[in-house]
């Protein structure tokens, strides 16, 4: 490779979004909407949120409901509590600053000729991260969603252990159930209505911490 094309791909480097930063994936996430999309139509979630389109009325065993929180748990879990343990303590569970980093036998990365490999993010991928254990709101009748936790044990144990939050929402009444170590309790939420935005783009330049939900009204 000549001077010239060094040269070059350096300062295609110097403007990337990849190097180093930001690097920010799945930081931010702190829900997951299992439900019809009018559960959450027009707020603005700051892509905080997973969604996962689920209609109750086609599934009245839960059978569907099943594969859906068998993936939600390990995956959406997963990752939340990686950003999570990073975030919290960046220095023993998370990675440091990725700039010293070198590949490890392509199974890990230790921070320059430190020989421990470390084991989660590192800070250019959870410094906007707020550690909140993920949240899941579900859209169905509480005695079938318990059905389905106690059908899955592996499944079952991210919620019983409160690794992740559950709440259910009755689609007939509305009503909020919380699930705590095996049972359904009536979820008594603040009842706040969110606040309003007009403006979707003046709102997201207007700060850099992360908004609570909004309903949008654009104007047209």
């Amino acid at each position: 490779m000549s001077a010239a094309q060094i040269h070059e791909k350096v300062k295609q480097r110097s403007v990337s979004l990849f190097e180093p930063r930001p690097e920010l994936n799945h930081a931010t996430n702190c829900l997951c909407i299992v439900g019809r999309r009018s559960l959450s139509r027009g707020l603005f979630l700051d892509r905080r949120a997973f969604m996962n389109s689920y209609d109750y009325r086609i599934d009245a065993e839960g059978k569907y409901l099943t594969n859906i929180l068998n993936a939600v748990a390990p995956v959406c879990g997963g990752i939340n509590l990686e950003y999570y343990f990073s975030r919290v303590d960046n220095l023993r569970l998370g990675a440091g600053t990725k700039l010293a980093h070198n590949v490890m036998g392509l199974f890990g990365v230790p921070n320059g000729i430190d020989g421990d490999l470390r084991p989660g993010l590192p800070e250019q991928m959870i410094e906007v991260h707020d550690p909140l254990r993920l949240f899941v709101i579900v859209e169905q009748k509480p005695e079938i969603v318990n059905k389905v936790l106690q059908n899955n044990p592996s499944t079952l144990q991210w919620f019983y252990n409160q690794w992740i939050f559950l709440v259910v929402v009755e689609p007939e009444s509305g009503d909020f159930f919380l699930y705590n170590q095996g049972k359904f309790e009536t979820y008594e939420h603040f009842n706040l209505k969110p606040l309003v935005s007009h403006n979707l783009s003046e709102l997201i330049e207007s700060n850099e911490n992360s908004f609570p939900v909004y309903l949008i009204k654009e104007e047209i």
